[in-house]
């Protein structure tokens, strides 16, 4: 990897983050440097480009016969593969990551961050008041929307658009800078030796469908030296209830009705409890990497939980169900739209959580783009994570 570019949330860490992996790695930083460059390449006014950085369109502008933004997209575009053409570069915001395509030399990072988390921390540099601060990360936070929604299209900001997404209210900069310069070094594929076993050690799993079903959990898992749940848990529950297999399945992860969920006594609020108990039971005594079932949501609050969400963009998806299940794409799509709808269904009607949403983890990772790396990624990421956690007991 060659080439780093971040995209952030107001308020989220970007700049801070760039900083400490250009001194890590040695590398050049482009934040708003770009604009500069793209101001020069385009021969027109600093203070032209300035206007527009970032920032919605305005419909004056969107009908002016030479529209000052073509100006300002065509120089950045310029701007960034001139610096990613020089290599060893951290590109930061102005739709970098969407102006250099599928480049396969490039590691893309989004970070986000619970906006009362990102008003507090920006209070405490600029010292401003809590409701300046907010109304702040609400006005940035809609103008860069607009802004990737206008220039790249509405789906510029979902996940499977990066390599990570990283929830920095819940990952401290210094982790996520110490893992990701062990990637782009290489050494998250040369330290693949077990990771001591600990006390307490938990990671959740949760994934779309053809993000990682096979091949994920096992490997990481036999790093990081912890048992796999998945059907395991689900035998598990059957028992408990005293109910088949074949039955529980119906209703695993399936959405239902609030009568359905909350009648006392029925399948799906003894599965719902069984889950629970079982799920912070096996929390409880550690060394366990949970997969699906709402392990994130249950133990939402657990110190030394790691939560990570697996996506891939939907053409890696449907490729891989039909390989796994030896399906036509039609039926492969088919499932996948269920597949998700049942999941996100699932998640809201008992959590009352988006399951989309990278807030809801510490981590999500692009398991298409990243390949065999994401593995690596996870286990680096985890390792950290636990030596720095406040274990219970």
């Amino acid at each position: 990897m060659n080439v780093i570019t971040i995209t952030r949330q107001y308020g989220a860490g970007g700049a801070e983050l760039a900083r400490k992996l250009a001194q890590a790695l040695g590398w050049e930083l482009l934040d708003r440097e770009l604009l500069h460059r793209a101001a020069e390449i385009q021969h027109v006014p600093d203070a032209e480009l300035e206007r527009l950085d970032e920032q919605a369109v305005t419909m004056a502008d969107r009908f002016r016969l030479h529209p000052p933004h073509e100006k300002y997209l065509n120089g950045l575009r310029q701007a960034v593969h001139q610096a990613a053409d020089r290599g060893r570069v951290i590109l930061v915001g102005r739709g970098a990551r969407h102006l250099l395509g599928e480049r396969p030399d490039c590691l893309h990072l989004r970070l986000v961050a619970p906006q009362a988390w990102r008003a507090e921390r920006i209070a405490r540099v600029q010292g401003w008041s809590p409701g300046e601060t907010l109304a702040r990360c609400a006005e940035v936070d809609r103008r860069r929307g607009q802004f990737a929604r206008y220039f790249f299209g509405q789906a510029a900001i979902q996940s499977a658009q990066y390599d990570l997404v990283v929830n920095t209210g819940r990952v401290a900069l210094e982790t996520l800078a110490e893992t990701v310069v062990e990637v782009v070094k290489g050494a998250a594929v040369a330290d693949s030796r077990p990771a001591p076993a600990g006390h307490g050690r938990v990671l959740t799993l949760s994934r779309e469908l053809g993000a990682g079903d096979r091949g994920f959990a096992p490997p990481l898992a036999e790093r990081l030296r912890l048992e796999v749940y998945d059907r395991e848990m689900l035998e598990q529950q059957a028992i408990r209830l005293g109910v088949p297999v074949t039955e529980l399945e119906k209703i695993d992860e399936q959405p239902a009705g609030v009568f359905q969920r909350f009648r006392p006594g029925s399948i799906h609020e003894r599965y719902f409890r069984a889950l629970e108990q079982l799920t912070r039971e096996l929390a409880e005594r550690g060394e366990v990497l949970l997969v699906g079932r709402g392990g994130c949501w249950f133990l939402r609050d657990h110190p030394a939980a790691l939560h990570v969400h697996l996506v891939a963009a939907m053409a890696t998806r449907v490729r891989r169900v039909m390989e796994y299940r030896w399906v036509r794409e039609d039926v492969a799509k088919k499932l996948i739209g269920q597949s998700d709808a049942q999941r996100r269904s699932f998640c809201q009607n008992y959590f009352g959580a988006d399951w989309s949403d990278p807030l809801e983890y510490h981590l999500t990772v692009n398991s298409g783009r990243l390949g065999a790396l994401a593995v690596d990624v996870v286990a680096l990421m985890a390792r950290r994570h636990w030596s720095t956690s406040a274990f219970p007991g």
